[in-house]
């Protein structure tokens, strides 16, 4: 008997390789023709990019979409093989030799354990690096020079215990440990009272030397009641602002999990944490997951269409799919504005097609 569930595993398992690759190829088809074939002929039309390098970047985005794509083409694949084999009535073969439904839903679930550790890998090895790639290679293309190693227009707010702001940071151009066109805000109950501006600065161990400047003390009514002038003035204390000045240069989608933790870890202890940074983290755990999510939620889905109607059966996976593409979409729009939890933001398409295949599980295995 163990060994003919270990050929119905197989059986079942080998039954998802074609709609899978169908699946991601043609949702990955949607979601990355028209934008980037966008990009492409603006870099090669409008800005005179050749044809090979063009190419080259849009293939190093291409990554970054497959990690999006895969869960729909799992829920996709799970939904066409379980709709063909309840139409040909094989689950019901297998119920009546003594097989349970739980038993049937161990190839789905080995399925969604390989396919989330595969996109897993993808997000955390692979992304980072094309997307850092494809940057550094597109200002190369449009510029005829280098990616500069500094970071223009850095802003940062320093917020106190209470959440008002204590300090904004301005720095015109930052590279290495020299900085330029320095302006600090100093806030005392939420009211500007000192603004230092400086030409050029330095960082070393957590403190700045400012050069060539001049502070401006403000009344309670922002009027400018002293102004003087300064050849170096040492700010120290400003470890977490280096921190976040190093980091920020890099965009979400140029990290990995753990480097997105720490910069979310300074933007914490300076109580400036954003909503779209934190969505962000938490999908690169759901997207991951979703596979072994939608993969046990599509079976029983793909259970509800009969024999007689496999035309519906289609048009019910279609419908699924489009479900949670729409559900992955507008979540972490919501999330990005604030109108729901970030976690829940990127948890929602998971929960929802989970719940959904949960209850059709449980009705199915009585």
């Amino acid at each position: 008997m163990s060994i003919g569930i270990k050929l119905l595993d197989r059986y079942i398992a080998n039954e998802f390789w074609q709609p899978l690759l169908f699946g991601i190829g043609i949702v990955t088809g949607v979601w990355f023709g028209a934008e980037q074939l966008k990009t492409i002929f603006n870099l090669v039309m409008k800005s005179g990019v050749p044809i090979h390098m063009a190419l080259t970047i849009l293939g190093l985005h291409l990554p970054e979409v497959i990690v999006m794509t895969i869960p729909i083409g799992v829920l996709l694949a799970t939904l066409l093989v379980f709709n063909r084999l309840s139409g040909d009535s094989e689950i019901i073969a297998l119920r009546t030799s003594g097989v349970s439904f739980y038993r049937i839903m161990v190839a789905p679930l080995m399925f969604g354990l390989f396919t989330s550790l595969v996109s897993f890998g993808l997000n955390e090895a692979v992304v980072p690096v094309a997307n850092r790639t494809s940057k550094r290679l597109e200002f190369l293309a449009l510029y005829k020079a280098e990616l500069p190693a500094g970071q223009a227009n850095f802003t940062y707010m320093e917020r106190g215990k209470d959440l008002n702001i204590d300090r904004i940071f301005f720095i015109g151009y930052y590279e290495g440990k020299n900085l330029s066109n320095v302006i600090i805000l100093d806030f005392t109950r939420a009211k500007l009272v000192q603004i230092i501006s400086a030409a050029s600065g330095l960082w070393d161990n957590g403190h700045w030397t400012l050069n060539s400047g001049r502070t401006y003390v403000l009344s309670g009514d922002s009027d400018i009641t002293r102004i003087s002038r300064f050849d170096k003035m040492v700010i120290p204390g400003l470890g977490q602002v280096q921190k976040a000045l190093s980091t920020g240069k890099v965009s979400p989608k140029e990290m990995n999990l753990i480097e997105l933790k720490n910069y979310l870890d300074i933007l914490k202890s300076s109580n400036s944490m954003s909503n779209d940074l934190l969505v962000r983290y938490y999908q690169k755990i759901s997207q991951p997951l979703a596979c072994l999510i939608v993969s046990l939620a599509g079976a029983p889905l793909g259970l509800l269409a009969r024999r007689s109607r496999s035309n519906l059966g289609l048009i019910y996976s279609a419908v699924v799919v489009f479900l949670y593409y729409a559900l992955q979409s507008s979540s972490g729009a919501l999330g990005d504005a604030g109108r729901i939890t970030p976690l829940l933001a990127a948890w929602l398409p998971n929960i929802v097609i989970g719940t959904l295949g949960g209850i059709i599980l449980y009705v199915r295995a009585k």
